[in-house]
């Protein structure tokens, strides 16, 4: 064998971002210092620029094929897709000038002075990657959601999986009433509406709720259905509290109030003030009140400036009417569905699903761990192939929790169990001539997920 394949370049791409962040300009050293060197035996010094061959290849079109091709494998194991949840994020980069995918956006790290890349994934049954996309970041979700329906829908008939038999799952982001409608036309939906639309359900009281439990984060939900026509289409829903939601919400709030009437107080402190300078007028001192307001808040205080005897005066008080409005809604959620004969907290359970793709974007930003950033490439495809790879390592973190089958194991946790799996060549036999592959001693944890995931079948003869 002179070098590796190309496949065997990115699945050793994978590993390692899988395990911290590296470049490829390391690739020969990390090869050489994990167990992928007893099942490789490559003649040549591996290259980076072999790998970015190899990468260049990784278009749009061979994805899609790869992705279907796990897909089918994974239906043949048992996976078979009931449930798909939606979600996207976007991440920096430090690209001055890319192609078509890098631009300017709404940043969730909130570095609005540099290009981002957007990220769409939707996950299966499980938690296991589906579908990816890498997008521009100034494209809005609503657009993208149309798109991303098609996809899945394309992805479906080709893996022989009536849409009609699946629900997908997604953030209020992506409503509008085009997309509703497309989306109800192939399959079921389970959504949220934004507070607007809930005002009138968001006085109910807790204590007409009628159904009350705990999740598996240990949180109360209470909740309380509904049903009304929205986005032109009559839906079931379900109205959820949250109460540990409600008590972060009250305590954000609480705080941020402080801080507003603090920031007023030292406005109303600096009035009038004689000197040099140039005099504040009263659209100045409007203007310097709307500044101390985050926009989430102005609705909720009514201010006004008045002179008197040549004097600014302000007036600023909290509208205790709409403030109780406002809190009344903490916490509080309405859950759409078009699916029928479901308890108000199945329909619930099944919208929070949408926790365990915000945790695979969370590990998709880790610094550590499967790490989109940083990204070592610049060009549109070679970037797309990039977000693919590294879904691609969380695809293999996910299948093996699959396989383990232990809702107490995190991500981190199994990421470390791994990394405390040796393997190492033992000396043997009168003359010490013979070695032998061994695996070094671990501790009873480490054991047991070295056998649920079968490893020892790899250990080379």
């Amino acid at each position: 064998m002179g070098g590796l394949t190309a496949a065997q370049y990115l699945l050793l791409i994978i590993i390692g971002r899988s395990e911290h962040a590296f470049s490829r300009n390391v690739l020969d050293d990390y090869f050489k210092r994990s167990a992928l060197q007893f099942f490789w035996n490559p003649k040549h010094k591996l290259s980076s620029q072999n790998f970015l061959n190899y990468m260049a290849k990784l278009d749009e079109d061979t994805i899609q094929k790869i992705e279907l091709d796990i897909s089918r494998t994974l239906i043949k194991r048992g996976l078979r897709p009931t449930r798909l949840i939606f979600d996207t994020t976007n991440f920096y980069t430090h690209i001055d000038r890319g192609e078509e995918l890098p631009q300017k956006g709404n940043s969730k790290e909130k570095r609005f002075d540099k290009n981002l890349i957007g990220v769409g994934l939707t996950t299966s049954d499980h938690n296991i990657p589906f579908q990816s996309i890498t997008y521009p970041a100034n494209e809005t979700d609503s657009k993208l959601f149309s798109d991303i329906i098609d996809r899945i829908c394309k992805r479906l008939r080709d893996i022989e999986i009536p849409a009609e038999d699946v629900v997908v799952v997604f953030d209020r982001g992506m409503n509008s009433t085009e997309n509703i409608r497309k989306a109800i036309e192939k399959m079921h939906v389970v959504g949220s509406l934004p507070a607007p639309m809930c005002k009138e359900f968001f006085q109910i009281p807790v204590s007409e709720f009628s159904e009350t439990w705990e999740n598996a984060r240990g949180h109360t939900i209470k909740a309380h259905p509904v049903a009304e026509k929205w986005y032109e289409t009559n839906f079931m829903g379900v109205l959820r509290y949250n109460d540990r939601t409600m008590q972060k919400q009250m305590t954000v709030w609480e705080t941020n109030k402080q801080k507003i009437f603090d920031k007023i107080a030292e406005i109303q402190s600096k009035l009038n003030r004689q000197g040099k300078g140039r005099k504040l007028t009263p659209k100045g001192l409007i203007n310097r009140v709307v500044d101390a307001v985050p926009r989430q808040y102005r609705g909720l205080f009514d201010y006004s400036v008045i002179v008197v005897e040549g004097k600014l005066q302000l007036n600023f008080k909290l509208d205790e009417v709409r403030e109780m409005e406002y809190t009344s809604a903490m916490g509080k959620t309405i859950i759409f569905t078009d699916l029928e004969g479901l308890t108000s907290r199945q329909i619930v359970e099944i919208y929070d699903s949408r926790n365990q793709i915000e945790t695979d974007i969370a590990w998709l930003k880790d610094k550590l761990l499967i790490p989109l950033k940083p990204t070592y490439v610049r060009r549109d495809l070679k970037i797309r192939a990039h977000v693919f790879l590294c879904v691609m390592g969380l695809l293999l973190y996910n299948y093996m929790l699959y396989s383990i089958d232990d809702p107490t194991l995190s991500m981190k946790q199994l990421a470390q169990y791994l990394d405390q799996m040796r393997l190492g060549l033992a000396y043997v036999g009168e003359g010490k001539n013979k070695a032998d592959f061994v695996i070094e001693d671990m501790n009873r944890r480490t054991a047991e997920i070295f056998s649920k995931l079968q490893l020892g079948r790899f250990i080379p003869a």
